[in-house]
């Protein structure tokens, strides 16, 4: 909604530019034929027909990406605010462009406020943009610049942050830890060797010692992934393809590295081995241990 608001106003905004400029080279011409009206009706319906589907199509993506958001949002509100530009002043260009401002620094702001938590104080916006604004000499802009990403990014690492700490204290992602660190325990009761990295394997078959898998290389593969439970989330057995060492998570890469041409192991790697808090996909949860059967085929093949 916001993208389609902005190119409403710019469009609006050069409309109006368009008019004041054919009007102040006008003055004093004969009010508008019926020819003129009719064809000015014409492009009015088609201008608001074009922004009114495309402010409906946004609301509509809206409701399937964000349904809390789109629960929140009136429609009322949203064409009392429209009529109220359309009905103003038309003459106040200034104006106009003030308000199209007002509406690039909101969104940030009510995003900071309810997406971040971080109380943006909108009068302290105002002030700051006012003392620049009015200001005889600007300065660097890149100062500017740099000092507001500099404050984006380390917004980021604070949501990221509070992310990760609601996920870590979900009941799913403490029960995901205990079950892995307890099927850890267990397979290295069974013989299993851990690594310093932290991942656990057996090895069948070490492979060629003398064509031993490194990170930079491509490998034919096969395997196949189980959660702690046996439960099978991903294989790619009976379709093998050459695949980057360096393109899988941690705790597999490593284990391909213990591994020589013909190799094969079975390895438990542990969620901040793996995908961590984030999980993957529906079948790899929060804070989840993994358990994979790895056989390297081939090393480098053609490809």
């Amino acid at each position: 909604m916001e993208k389609i608001m902005k190119k409403i106003i710019v469009t609006f905004g050069v409309a109006l530019a368009l008019v004041g400029g054919f009007s102040s080279c006008n003055k004093g011409a004969n009010s508008a034929s019926e020819a003129d009206k009719a064809f000015g009706d014409s492009v009015a319906q088609a201008l608001g027909e074009f922004a009114g589907a495309n402010s409906a199509m946004q609301l509509n993506r809206m409701k399937e990406m964000n349904p809390e958001q789109a629960e929140k949002f009136s429609k009322e509100a949203f064409l009392k605010g429209l009529e109220a530009v359309l009905n103003a002043d038309t003459t106040q260009m200034a104006y106009f462009q003030g308000l199209q401002m007002g509406l690039q620094l909101v969104n940030p702001v009510i995003g900071i406020n309810n997406e971040a938590k971080i109380p943006v104080d909108k009068k302290v916006v105002l002030d700051a943009f006012k003392k620049v604004y009015m200001a005889d000499s600007v300065g660097e802009m890149a100062e500017y610049y740099g000092r507001y990403q500099a404050f984006m990014t380390e917004i980021q690492v604070r949501m990221k942050a509070r992310h990760d700490e609601e996920i870590a204290n979900s009941d799913e992602a403490k029960a995901n830890l205990k079950e892995g660190q307890e099927y850890m325990d267990k397979v290295l009761k069974e013989g299993y060797v851990k690594d310093s990295c932290g991942i656990a394997y057996k090895i069948e078959n070490p492979g060629d010692p003398s064509a031993m898998v490194k990170t930079t290389d491509w490998v034919a593969v096969q395997y196949k992934g189980t959660n702690v439970k046996g439960e099978v989330f991903d294989t790619n057995e009976g379709k093998v393809e050459p695949m980057r060492a360096a393109g899988f998570v941690p705790g597999f890469k490593r284990a391909l590295t213990l591994l020589g041409k013909g190799g094969k192991m079975t390895v438990v790697i542990p969620a901040d081995q793996a995908y961590g808090l984030d999980g993957a996909g529906e079948n790899i949860g929060p804070n989840q241990t993994l358990v994979f059967e790895i056989e390297v085929q081939d090393i480098n093949p053609q490809r």
